[in-house]
This record gives C-alpha cells, sequence and structure tokens, in this order.
C-alpha cells in the first residue's frame, strides 16, 4: 500500500471514527452545564442538600428537585458546605457565571444560566479551603457503570474558572501554593490524576500532578474567563493525557501524552474539587460544560466495519 493510500484511509477511519461517536454522542447528563435540565437548582441551592444532577430530562429521569439528607447525593461536602452569619462556604449553580454567558462578555446565552461555582470563603480567614466530591453515574458515562470503566479509555473535556487569591493581592494563599485543584479517581480514593494552579506573584501558573512530582508550567488562566482541559484516562495502560486550551489566546497546549497515573485504578469512579483559602466570598472556582465520551464494544464495533469497508472501497 503506497503512502498517500495508507494516508487517505487512515483519514477515513478517523472520520468514520467521529462519526461513531457523534452517534454515540458525549454526555451531557448529570454534570454537563449544571442548568436546571441537567438537575441543577440556582444560587444559593447547596449541592449536598437535594438531588443533584438525578433529575431533569438531560440525565433521562425526569422529575424535579427534592431536597436529601446531606451527603447522600451524588455531591458531598468533605471541607465547608454552610451559609450562616458572617461565614459563607458553598458549591451551587450560579446565575451571571455560566461559561457561554461570561466567556462572551454576556454577548451569548443567558445571565440565568449557571455555571457550578465553589467559593474560596471556608469559616473565613485561615479556615482552610473548601473541598467537595462528586461521584461519576451512568448517564455521565453514557450508560457505562463507571465501576466498570477499568478496560475503557475515557474522553472527558469541560471548562474551568479559576483564579487563586494570593498573599499578593489581600488573600491567603502563599506564593507556591497549589489550589483551586480537580481530582480523579477511583472509588476507593485512589487518585489518577491532579488539575489545578499554582499562586505567583503577577499570575497564576497552569499546573498539574502526576503523583510523583507537581509540574509548573508558564502557562497563565485567562483572566476573568473559563479556560478548557482536555483529558484522555486509558484505563487499560494506566495512562493519562492532557491539554489545556487558553481562550485568552484560542492556543490549544498539549501538556502531557500516555504518562502513568498517579495511581494504578480500577475504574474511574470520583472527582473532587478543592479551593484556596480565602478572607472572603471569592467566587473565583466554577467548572461548566462538561464533555464526556466512553466508546462502547458496539461503537468499536461499528468503527472497524466502517473502515473494513473504506478499505475495500479504496482497494477497488
Amino acid at each position: 500500500m503506497s503512502r498517500i493510500h495508507t494516508a487517505l484511509v487512515r483519514r477515513t477511519l478517523l472520520a468514520s471514527a467521529g462519526a461513531v461517536l457523534t452517534l454515540s454522542g458525549s454526555a451531557h447528563a448529570w454534570l454537563g452545564g449544571f442548568e436546571t435540565a441537567d438537575g441543577y437548582q440556582p444560587f444559593l441551592n447547596m449541592v449536598q442538600h437535594y438531588n443533584a444532577g438525578q433529575y431533569g430530562p438531560n440525565g433521562g429521569y425526569g422529575g424535579g428537585p427534592s431536597a436529601i439528607p446531606a451527603n447522600t447525593g451524588l455531591w458531598k461536602a468533605i471541607n465547608g458546605g454552610f451559609s450562616s452569619g458572617s461565614g459563607i462556604s458553598y458549591t451551587t449553580g450560579h446565575q451571571n457565571l455560566d461559561r457561554t454567558w461570561v466567556n462572551s462578555s454576556g454577548g451569548s446565552g443567558s445571565a440565568s444560566d449557571h455555571g457550578l461555582v465553589y467559593t474560596t470563603a471556608h469559616m473565613g480567614a485561615g479556615g482552610g479551603a473548601l473541598k467537595y466530591s462528586y461521584n461519576f453515574d451512568a448517564p455521565d458515562f453514557q450508560g457505562v457503570a463507571p465501576s466498570a470503566t477499568g478496560s475503557s479509555v475515557i474522553q472527558m473535556s469541560f471548562w474551568n474558572y479559576g483564579e487563586l487569591w494570593g498573599t499578593d493581592a489581600g488573600g491567603l494563599a502563599p506564593t507556591g501554593y497549589y489550589g483551586n485543584e480537580i481530582n480523579f479517581g477511583d472509588g476507593a480514593g485512589n487518585l489518577a490524576f491532579s488539575l489545578g494552579l499554582t499562586q505567583r506573584p503577577g499570575g497564576d501558573h497552569v499546573t498539574y500532578w502526576n503523583g510523583s512530582s507537581i509540574f509548573e508550567s508558564a502557562l497563565l488562566p485567562t483572566a476573568g474567563r473559563y479556560d478548557r482541559w482536555d483529558l484522555t484516562f486509558d484505563l487499560v495502560n494506566d495512562t493519562v493525557s492532557a491539554s489545556f486550551f487558553q481562550f485568552g489566546t484560542s492556543n490549544t497546549f498539549n501538556l502531557l501524552t500516555n504518562v502513568p497515573m498517579m495511581n494504578s485504578i480500577n475504574s474511574l469512579e470520583m472527582m473532587t474539587i478543592r479551593s484556596t483559602e480565602g478572607s472572603f466570598n471569592g467566587k473565583f472556582a466554577a467548572i461548566d460544560d462538561f464533555k464526556i465520551v466512553v466508546p462502547t464494544p458496539g461503537a468499536a464495533g461499528l468503527l472497524g466495519v466502517a473502515g473494513l469497508a473504506a478499505l475495500r472501497r479504496k482497494r477497488r
């Protein structure tokens, strides 16, 4: 087979793969865009106090919100999560902080749409960081149970709004502090990958942690805007790949490719979010618009058939 022929077939196979993934779709279910249809209420409904992400049409459940005993749903407050007097500490769907609305300066989307916001204020000055966990479920993974993802290659993208409130700006995070952290792991608490920001005078640095060392890049998050992370978790080989789309420059930076995970995990089941410490109610951490693709055996079969058909056509 000539090099040109090989390239044509390769492009056809990639196009076929895109078609298959389009047929299977990206999950916008329990995480999604944190809108009412995704199962999220607006400010100030803390996600650990109602069935957040477990109702509404996008998850395929229907119904509406209902109160639950704290921390008995998908979202759990590990550290913080209250509003009392001058102490404000919460994770909630939040109007005016939707990704589309923020990134367009109010030119697109709606101010009433939501991003999921977690504050830097936890018990006031010196009170530590706010931390929550989220348990993935089947709608996030296109019907695949998280406990059954051990032989999957999971593609995930989401938008992240982050700023550390450092001591150089009157906050509590010292120079070199690693915060606004998002971790991914299994149901037993073993972490596979961690990403966040490192506080530096003049601008926070995009950072990731692969278990053996923290890699601090020179990249800066776009001030006052959402940037995008694109991740691939290869649970067959226990590797992770990550790239960072910097909204302000419209550039994508590949940070790591097929790097060993922090720990070997049998499944991808959990995500945790952790703010930085803060001395006031700073809304400097938010996530929005998750898309997750988990190719299924059926999709893989379709890809094989599509590739074989393309190969036959090229040979004629």
